[in-house]
């Protein structure tokens, strides 16, 4: 993907796959859709899909009640910004509709390939990265709360631990 950018090669669209199967909208899919939203940015957006799948291991109108709230609550910031939302019901028609939508949209480059490639960004200066180190500063810091309960609960023996963040790794 940034190989093809440094070459001027842009995206006519990309695919967020969500299972229609799944019961609510958890912390990693939150987290998955997200960094989905960061990697592309605001303006290419309007060249994504967001695809529901496994149609076929859902009771129709229980899958219909998900997609609405989808629609309407976790994926509306993407489509108030024109991501399309398509189900897929694992039919060479509907695969070839979500290709249709992507073959037919401008091409535009994702806001990760222009903050690595044309800003010259680490990646943990972009807005995905940072996004992520956070996340991990967080889960590091709760990790360090729970070895300290653990010490406190234990009369005070030390545990040796070191933790490492993604802004060790850049």
């Amino acid at each position: 993907m940034i190989v093809r950018y440094k070459k001027r090669v842009k995206l006519s669209g990309v695919v967020y796959i969500h299972r229609i199967s799944d019961f609510r909208m958890g912390g990693s899919s939150r987290r998955n859709f997200k960094l989905f939203c960061n990697l592309c940015g605001d303006d290419a957006l309007k060249n994504s899909v967001l695809v529901t799948n496994m149609w076929g291991k859902v009771d129709v109108k229980k899958g219909e009640k998900r997609e609405a709230e989808l629609r309407d609550k976790f994926f509306k910031s993407a489509i108030d910004k024109g991501a399309q939302l398509i189900r897929h019901d694992n039919t060479a028609k509907t695969a070839h509709n979500i290709l249709r939508y992507i073959i037919n949209n401008r091409r535009l480059p994702l806001r990760i390939q222009i903050e690595l490639v044309d800003e010259k960004k680490k990646l943990l200066e972009t807005v995905a990265g940072e996004v992520l180190n956070r996340e991990m500063l967080e889960l590091t810091r709760k990790e360090e709360a729970e070895i300290k309960q653990l010490q406190d609960e234990m009369g005070g023996e030390t545990y040796s631990s070191t933790c490492y963040a993604f802004s060790h790794l850049c």
